[in-house]
């Protein structure tokens, strides 16, 4: 009897446990066909107030491609929710009183090598104002006339005034057909003499090469030499050279592939002479080492705005720069502004052309001079003050 007992119980213990390995769970989605859903395509926007602009990297953070004025909303602030943000939306209010800044960069992208520079510049101005402006971007490509007139169209039909416009003189013909007297368009890299017309909407912004030729020339000991190069700049300062100084012993052009300075400096007639340097870093290093290795010693050494640039410590040698004295057109500004403009990517402390687009823009800000800028426009012109410098280990001197 217990035997039987015992093998009932066998198998009720066998059914039981056989049972429920056949059982399944039913959890949330189990066994169940899960259905993709196909999600919609998104459509890329391609509006935008900002056209394209390739050679810059426009930080979303600090340039809104949008209509909102740019003061209207702190952009640190973070939304917590979709509906605190419908709320801050709605809560918005705009002071139609309050100064908005209008303004558009225009560059050709072809010849321009200066664009993202001077953008930064802009930018970096406007954070410091904290300003409330709209910013519209547009790269014509080339200084065609048809080119230059729809990017003047476009902006015309934005309804703005205040132009910065990085064109060479080779378009103030164009853009004295072009731009009306209602615009405001500044140029960094035009001087007035290049136009032969009056256009009361041009602003012009280079600096003046003559200006520091003239300068430097009140140092020159006599017995002046010059040495030039055969490109664009060479050539425009060789012109100023010869139209504000004129005479020179000697007068050598240095080719571009130039590498042997032998036979240029090693020449008697350079020692004691007031020797004007009209080329580029490079060349001007190489002669500045030349001279010393050969033992030509000039009495003075000048040069312009060409070599005001810390990386001439680098490439020469204390003793190489002995005698040299440069020009430079650039002004002090604003501790804090020119950090600013330095966070965001310009240079106005050596990058003439940085600091000539603040001055527009600073003048274009406040529709007229102010004493933020000491650099200022007089009859549709920047009027720089060129000052004389000398080099040390560490940077430039100024001479008093």
């Amino acid at each position: 009897m217990k035997q039987i007992l015992a093998l009932f119980v066998v198998v009720f213990v066998f059914f039981g446990c056989t049972q429920k390995q056949v059982v399944e769970l039913k959890l949330p989605g189990k066994n169940k066909i899960e259905k993709k859903v196909p999600q919609k395509a998104v459509e890329e926007d391609t509006v935008t107030v900002v056209e394209e602009f390739v050679p810059i990297e426009i930080k979303e953070d600090k340039i809104k491609e949008e209509t909102i004025p740019s003061g209207t909303m702190n952009d640190t602030e973070e939304m917590n929710s979709s509906e605190s943000f419908v709320e801050n939306k709605i809560d918005i209010q705009i002071d139609k009183t309050k100064a908005k800044m209008q303004l558009a960069f225009i560059y050709p992208s072809s010849v321009s090598k200066y664009a993202r520079s001077s953008l930064n510049t802009i930018s970096g101005y406007l954070s410091y104002q904290k300003a409330d402006y709209n910013l519209l971007v547009i790269d014509c490509e080339n200084e065609s006339y048809d080119k230059i007139s729809s990017a003047f169209s476009k902006v015309q039909q934005e309804g703005i005034t205040n132009v910065v416009a990085l064109f060479t003189p080779n378009a103030i013909s164009t853009l004295n057909k072009v731009v009306s007297s209602d615009l405001k368009v500044y140029l960094p890299l035009i001087e007035k003499k290049d136009s032969l017309e009056s256009n009361d909407g041009l602003i012009f912004g280079s600096i003046s090469y003559d200006e520091q030729l003239k300068k430097l020339s009140y140092y020159s000991a006599g017995n002046n030499a010059m040495f030039y190069q055969d490109t664009y700049l060479g050539l425009k300062l060789k012109r100023s050279y010869d139209s504000i100084i004129g005479d020179a012993v000697v007068r050598k052009e240095i080719g571009k592939n130039e590498r042997n300075f032998k036979s240029i400096v090693n020449d008697y007639r350079l020692r004691n002479s007031s020797l004007f340097l009209n080329t580029d870093l490079v060349k001007t290093s190489l002669i500045l080492s030349q001279l010393r290795a050969y033992d030509v010693f000039p009495k003075i050494i000048f040069s312009t705005q060409l070599n005001y640039d810390p990386m001439l410590m680098v490439l020469t040698q204390d003793k190489d720069r002995e005698k040299l004295v440069i020009a430079n057109s650039i002004d002090n500004v604003d501790t804090k502004l020119k950090d600013e403009i330095t966070t965001f990517g310009g240079n106005i402390t050596y990058e003439w052309v940085d600091y000539s687009t603040l001055v527009g823009v600073n003048y274009l800000f406040n529709n007229g001079n102010s004493s933020l800028i000491p650099t200022q426009v007089a009859n549709n012109e920047v009027i720089y003050t060129p000052r004389l410098f000398k080099s040390t280990e560490v940077g430039f001197l100024e001479i008093k």
